[in-house]
């Protein structure tokens, strides 16, 4: 695996992790706090859905896919995700799933 198809495979996930707290939206209401959980289903989708404008921010810095987000600021929660994807693209490299 490459670094673009690496990338791809996490915006893939952020955007699965999108469509399941919408469906848990759609089923019990977006206000509605999961029992273990500290947010409300609107919320945890907030908190998705920046995860994925991170993901497909490293992707358009990188070069792979067009510039959209110049006027977006997404703050220090889609910071501290570019860095977990980075830092997982690390440990993929040192296992050898993830070419150069």
């Amino acid at each position: 695996m490459n670094i673009t198809e690496h990338l791809l495979v996490c915006l893939s996930e952020e955007c699965a992790e999108v469509a399941q707290e919408v469906s848990k939206a759609l089923r019990f209401g977006l206000s509605e706090v999961m029992p273990g959980q500290p947010l409300t289903n609107e919320e945890r989708i907030a908190r998705e859905f920046v995860d994925l404008l991170a993901v497909y921010e490293i992707l358009e810095m990188d070069g792979y896919l067009p510039r959209i987000f110049d006027f977006i600021d997404f703050g220090p929660d889609a910071l501290e995700k570019q860095k977990k994807v980075r830092a997982f693209m690390n440990c993929a490299q040192k296992v050898g799933t993830l070419e150069e």
